[in-house]
């Protein structure tokens, strides 16, 4: 038999080492997919709500929490989203944490805040989306704290308290920010249509279909209710 050249053997060598890495990558895929298969569901919290979940309000400067939270975890954990606009969402912008916060305290007059819902009506198995939202009207920025332990969120059915951030939140924080005129700052909050008592008690009914009513305050301040329906 003819002898091979030791080109032929420096190739077959290549091939084999190649198809020995494709093998041990497959299998570490493999073993990847396997494990995820087992990844506790908590793991993957996209809208912020725990499993139990304890009410802790976004604050409206985004610090991060359990999922980004400023509470532990409790019957309805917030949805934790940067706002849309503002401040908070702009990582150049001044700051409690660096110490460039630069206009005066914003005196009375100068926000409002409102409440507003991501719709009017819910479909059974859709959780509302509850918003704060702070406007400053004045004529020159100023600082607010807008931090969870300012916020709060409250759902009435009537005369009816049905659920609100303050029963089981724990440790609000604050955060002070710089707010420009005409510039509108908003915290999210996801209901998962839960009851909530003082003190975290718990409570075994749960909210019906019906008519909601929304109310929500900044500190001293207190917004306009505004109604939803859950079906």
């Amino acid at each position: 038999m003819r002898p091979q050249s030791p080109e032929v053997y420096r190739r077959r060598r290549l091939v084999a080492l190649v198809l020995l890495v494709l093998v041990v990558a497959i299998l570490v895929g493999l073993v990847a997919w396997i494990v995820s298969l087992f990844r506790p569901a908590g793991d993957d919290q996209a809208s912020g709500t725990g499993a139990g979940g304890t009410p802790s309000v976004t604050a409206l400067a985004s610090p991060a929490g359990a999922d980004g939270t400023g509470g532990a975890a409790a019957p309805g954990a917030p949805t934790e989203e940067p706002p849309p606009t503002g401040a908070a969402s702009d990582p150049a912008s001044p700051s409690a944490a660096d110490g460039s916060l630069s206009a005066g305290a914003c005196q009375p007059g100068d926000l409002v805040i409102s409440a507003a819902t991501d719709r009017q009506s819910y479909p059974e198995g859709e959780n509302p989306v509850l918003e704060l939202r702070v406007d400053n009207t004045g004529n020159e920025p100023c600082q607010a704290n807008l931090g969870t332990s300012q916020q709060v969120f409250t759902v009435y059915s009537g005369s009816d308290r049905i659920f609100s951030t303050q029963d089981c939140q724990v440790d609000g924080e604050d955060a002070m920010m710089e707010i420009s005129p005409d510039q509108q700052e908003r915290s999210r909050f996801t209901w998962p249509r839960v009851r909530s008592a003082p003190d975290c008690a718990e409570v075994g009914s749960e909210p019906r279909s019906g008519t909601y009513r929304l109310e929500v305050s900044l500190g001293e301040l207190n917004a306009q209710p505004v109604s939803f329906t859950l079906q």
